[in-house]
Formats: structure tokens, sequence, C-alpha cells
């Protein structure tokens, strides 16, 4: 029964970090290249790091786990967005 219940975990982790990738994802090429691209690779940052990260708060939510997803996803989507301005800057 333990079985099927971290499969449950992992299959609700993929669907936060799969929702926050639809919200941030910029939906066109609108706007200059950097910003697209910035947008484009915090969408990515945070669906890998909300598909590892938030397993804690999907099996029992409380602040503690939110707090663990967000110390670890905050910095690797800053430094993401920052990868994509750079990357959508000096782009051909």
């Amino acid at each position: 029964m333990e079985d099927y219940s971290v499969i449950l975990i992992q299959i609700i982790s993929v669907g936060f970090g799969y929702l926050f990738f639809r919200i941030v994802k910029p939906k066109i090429k609108s706007g200059t290249k950097e910003v697209y691209y910035a947008r484009l690779f915090l969408a990515w940052s945070l669906f890998v790091s909300t598909s590892f990260y938030i397993q804690p708060f999907a099996s029992g939510p409380s602040m503690q786990a939110l707090s663990f997803w967000a110390i670890r996803s905050i910095p690797f989507a800053i430094v993401a967005s920052i990868a994509g301005y750079l990357y959508g800057k000096f782009s051909k």
C-alpha cells in the first residue's frame, strides 16, 4: 500500500511543477527576446525544482515543507532567469 502513496506523491509533485510551468511560460513570442528566454528558462526551472522539492509538501502540507521547497527553488529560479536573459541577449 505504501508504494501507491509514493507514486501518488510523485504524480502530485509533477502536477504542481507543470502548473507553475504553465503559469510562468510566455504564451507567445512577444516582447524582447531577452525577456522571452528569461521567462522560458524560469518556467523550466520551476517545473524541475518543484517536481523534486515539493514532495514533502505533497505528502503532508505544512509551512516547513513549503519553506523547504522555496529555499531551494527561488535561487534556482533566479539563476535560470539570469541565464535565460543572457542567452536571449547574446543569441543570434
